[in-house]
Parts: C-alpha cells; structure tokens; sequence
C-alpha cells in the first residue's frame, strides 16, 4: 500500500508543476510589503477533507481535477516581528512568542484574519488566507494525501490507514522550529511549506453523502473547522492555536499552526 501511495504522489508533483515568479512590491509607509511569489493557473487533484457517508457507511470522496486560478501568495510565513507590529497597534491578540525570523505560531484563524485586515489597512491592499486549493496549488510537491483508502472500511481500519498515511507522510521531521527559510523553497519558490508549520487557509470541513461512483452526491460546509495545510492537510477547530495537544477535528495533529497570506489585486 506504502509503494502505490508513494508513486500517486509523485504523480499529483509533477502534475502540479508550473512556473512562479517572485515579485518584489513596493513599500508603504511604516509597513514592509511582504515578498511575494506569483503562482500560474493550473489544475490539481482535490480531495474535499471532511466526514462522508455512501450507503449509511463512512467513506471517501474521490479525487476529481480543480482548476485554480492564478494568484500572488506570500513566499515566506508570518514572522513573529511582522506580527507584533499588529499587536503593537492594538488589532492582533499577543500570543507571547517572542520576536525574531520565525514564523508566527500559536495563532488560531481568527488570529490570521485579525492579521489579514491589518495589513490590508495599512498597505490599502487586499490581503487574505488562501482557499485549500489555491494552498494546495502552491504546496507543490510539498504536500500529500493523507485520507483513508476509498471503499468501504471498518472504522478501526479506516483510522488506521489515515494514521499510515500520514506518518508516511511527515517522515522523521522535528517538532523544533526553524528561522523562517529554514525549511528550503519547492519547486515554485515557496519557502518552508511541508515544514513542521501548517498554515491555516479559508477552507471549511465538509460532511456530505457519497453516490455509489465515490461522488459527492450532496456536502455542506462546517466553518467552526478549518482546513490548514502541511505535509498533510488538517481540519482544526478554528479556535485552537496549538493543535498538538487538542482540537484536531480530522487527521494526525499539526505541530505548530501558523499562516501566509494571498495578495489580491
């Protein structure tokens, strides 16, 4: 099972493979405009995370073709510093993590969109947390399918085959921080995605019903879980800033949570 999840994924790489251009912008006063990497339109293989019946059984969905359009994303996550320059000015929580080039962590999805409104303010651009497609489009090679085999399982083997999967996945990697590049670039010109970060995106857990093809026959979002991405994707509560000792909703906790931003316009 290990060998052919192995091959899929490097099938789902080179098929993410496109062209990106860092952009350098412009700085507005008093605020440094992030470095920014430009992503082209292209199409991934998506999974939609979440709860899903067929016939009264847990099941999961498969995997169908998503164009995503282009988009300009933040290379680096959010640093500590470019953060407290938000709590400085009264529109961020403080988390009490310090200062300095590492990403910002223990920060909860209303921490990233409180971020997103302040910077947008103050550079009078619009900036946001990326949908789980435009994440995925942007992790590259750097992430992977961590969902249970499709078909019919026993709960036991389904849990099983998730937990396989995703240690597969996150290989011997140390929950230790890095400073911010540390974790390297992907094939686009991302830093540190797939690192030991997951980043919090706009996606939503879904729970829906299945047709006997492995469809979606009918989903409905649940926003009160949020999807962020790693080397695995995680539904998290969206009020939870450390995953790892509770609040993970579907899959292996992530080891720290933290985010980057889409650039609009």
């Amino acid at each position: 099972m290990r060998k052919s999840f192995i091959l899929a994924g490097v099938v789902m790489a080179a098929a993410l493979g496109a062209l990106a251009i860092t952009v350098p912008g412009p700085e507005p006063d008093g605020v440094t405009r992030p470095e920014t990497v430009s992503i082209a339109p292209g199409q991934i293989a998506f999974r939609p995370l979440g709860n899903f019946s067929r016939a009264g059984k847990a099941s999961t969905p498969g995997v169908r073709q998503v164009e995503v359009p282009g988009f300009e994303i933040m290379k680096f996550q959010v640093s500590r510093a470019e953060y407290l320059a938000c709590v400085a000015d009264g529109a961020c929580e403080d988390v009490g993590t310090g200062a300095g080039r590492y990403a910002q962590t223990m920060v909860n999805w209303a921490d990233a969109t409180a971020y997103a409104a302040w910077l947008s303010r103050q550079t009078g651009e619009t900036w946001r947390l990326p949908s789980e497609a435009e994440w995925q489009r942007a992790a590259a090679e750097r992430q992977g399918d961590a969902a249970p085999d499709e078909g019919e399982l026993d709960p036991g083997t389904r849990m099983l085959s998730q937990y396989e999967r995703g240690v597969l996945l996150r290989g011997s990697s140390s929950p230790a921080l890095r400073p911010l590049g540390g974790f390297g670039e992907n094939s686009l010109g991302l830093a540190d995605l797939g690192g030991n970060v997951w980043e919090w995106t706009d996606g939503c857990m879904a729970t829906g019903r299945l047709a006997a093809d492995g469809s979606i026959e009918a989903s409905e979002p649940y926003c009160g879980v949020r999807i962020a991405g790693g080397r695995h994707r995680a539904a998290v509560i969206d009020f939870v800033r450390d995953a790892s000792v509770g609040g993970c909703a579907v899959g292996l906790p992530p080891d720290h949570l933290g985010f980057r931003l889409v650039r609009e316009g």
